[in-house]
């Protein structure tokens, strides 16, 4: 079963909304997608945010999938994933991580 790291994140108090996308999709993205084992990336820039459109709390989202735990855990443990993390320590913002089992709703009938 595929697992996936979810990332919720703010930008930085003194960037715009494109300065962060433009940072997390070109820079960020290149440290990150050489990560051992992923699958697949994707980044959504929020583009409106139902719970707060005056002022929206969150200015984006990625989801980087692995087969498995274990491929995750490598993941984490690789030289990779220091360098990519490297580059947020003291932007600033806010993020929330979560770690998923992912199962694919339109796949078929085997729902977890």
């Amino acid at each position: 079963m595929a697992v996936s790291m979810v990332v919720l994140a703010s930008r930085p108090r003194d960037w715009t909304q494109e300065q962060f996308t433009n940072w997390w999709r070109g820079p960020h993205a290149d440290a990150a997608r050489v990560l051992p084992g992923l699958i697949a990336y994707r980044h959504g820039a929020v583009t409106k945010d139902y719970d707060n459109p005056e002022a929206p709390g969150w200015d984006g989202h990625a989801v980087l999938t692995f087969a498995d735990q274990a491929a995750l855990d490598a993941a984490f443990a690789s030289p990779e994933w220091k360098a990519a993390t490297a580059q947020t320590k003291g932007m600033g913002g806010r993020r929330i991580i979560l770690i998923t089992d992912e199962v694919d709703l339109l796949a078929g009938d085997d729902h977890g």
